[in-house]
């Protein structure tokens, strides 16, 4: 599968006033932005030209009337989880059941590790990866920045006046607060350890490859994922599967094309590097055809795999025999996986860019001779067939 990587287009403060009066002119000049000719070298870059063209053309042919009904629409819906009943229903009815098919996660007031800010230990890449450029790869790898549990220097608002009447209000006021203090940071270098996730979110994610940047919230530190009484085997078929997951985004047909500082500069040597890498992106693409959720699947593979996980328990102690330990290992992989999903949220998984989590688990399992031999699965049977994908042997 070929992914197609977006250079941005580089504009000056005018070049914008010009191109997009409307849309992004009036908003620098509110802001205070100069956006005379030759007053400022600052300059931004944009992605998807197309989407800033059309709205521009919205804005210049759109009567006032019907814009303030467009920006009203916009305004309760990007709120309506935040309003009373009625707007959460209205806005299910319409975009849930048409379009998604599954409500949103209502937040869980957990606790989380008591050490959400412990590092972890450095991964390596397997030694036998002779089709990439290795020493690239591993400045790489050397340079990705790791952030865990929540920001170290959250967003305060001392002077901020809040009314215990007004919940809406006291939500655009910290986000103007949040604003003003975003525009502060112009022309100032990017900081790549700004943790820009909410702490409750149950997730872990590779941030833009601009950024070579690792967010594990606090919100997955919990069971199923973490455990302050896990053993080893739990903590790396479980949380440690998913940061390596995150970790292999950096090397996938996106973060390839993207160095350790996380500038644009495709770091393989030849040609040969990413015809390989095609070839064997390839294999996972037919393994996914096989999985059939009512339809064909097809998904985020090469974010799935990492054939260096279970090496590198051997190197953990563990309060268990081997055999045990890495049963209880895969054990907690596929458990941080289990789910139980409406025929409406499968369906998504047919256009989206995910497999379902079944698929997600035993795609990997089929393709990692260890669980096999842990296991003792017999030589073709489902989760051990011959024929294995492997991405970085």
């Amino acid at each position: 599968m070929e992914t197609v990587v977006f250079t941005y287009t580089a504009f000056t403060y005018y070049e914008l006033d010009q191109k997009y009066p409307l849309l992004i002119g009036t908003w620098l000049k509110a802001n205070g932005f100069n956006v005379h000719k030759q007053c400022s070298t600052d300059w931004v870059g944009l992605y998807s030209l197309r989407s800033l063209n059309n709205t521009e053309a919205l804005l210049k042919n759109t009567t006032l009337d019907d814009l303030r009904t467009i920006v009203e629409y916009k305004l309760i819906h990007a709120s309506f989880n935040h309003l009373t009943p009625e707007f959460r229903t209205a806005n299910w009815n319409f975009f849930g059941k048409i379009i998604d098919g599954e409500k949103v996660n209502q937040l869980v007031n957990n606790s989380a590790s008591p050490k959400p800010w412990s590092r972890p230990s450095p991964l390596v890449l397997p030694p036998t990866t002779g089709w990439t450029t290795r020493a690239n790869a591993q400045t790489k790898l050397s340079k990705f920045v790791y952030l865990l549990g929540g920001p170290e220097n959250p967003q305060l608002y001392p002077t901020l006046t809040l009314d215990s009447k007004s919940y809406m209000n006291n939500r655009w006021k910290v986000s103007q607060v949040n604003i003003d203090t975003n525009l502060k940071l112009a022309g100032q270098p990017v900081d790549n350890r700004k943790f820009d996730v909410p702490p409750q979110t149950v997730n872990a994610n590779y941030t833009p490859p601009s950024l070579n940047q690792i967010l594990h919230p606090a919100g997955i530190l919990q069971s199923p994922y973490f455990d302050v009484q896990f053993d080893a085997a739990q903590y790396f078929g479980a949380t440690g599967v998913h940061i390596g997951h995150e970790i292999t985004h950096g090397f996938d047909n996106i973060g390839r094309n993207y160095d350790g500082d996380g500038k644009l500069n495709p770091w393989w040597s030849n040609a040969t590097d990413t015809t390989t890498f095609k070839q064997k992106a390839q294999c996972f693409s037919d393994q996914n055809d096989k999985f059939v959720v009512n339809s064909e699947v097809t998904g985020d593979v090469l974010g799935n795999v990492n054939g260096e996980l279970s090496l590198y328990l051997k190197k953990i102690q563990s309060q268990y025999a081997e055999g045990a330990g890495d049963k209880l290992f895969y054990l907690s992989f596929a458990q941080a996986r289990c789910s139980k999903n409406t025929d409406a949220r499968l369906n998504t998984h047919l256009t989206g860019p995910h497999p379902p989590d079944r698929f997600r688990v035993t795609g990997a399992l089929q393709n990692d001779a260890e669980f096999a031999r842990v296991f003792k699965c017999p030589t073709d049977s489902y989760l051990n067939p011959s024929n294995k994908c492997l991405l970085w042997e």
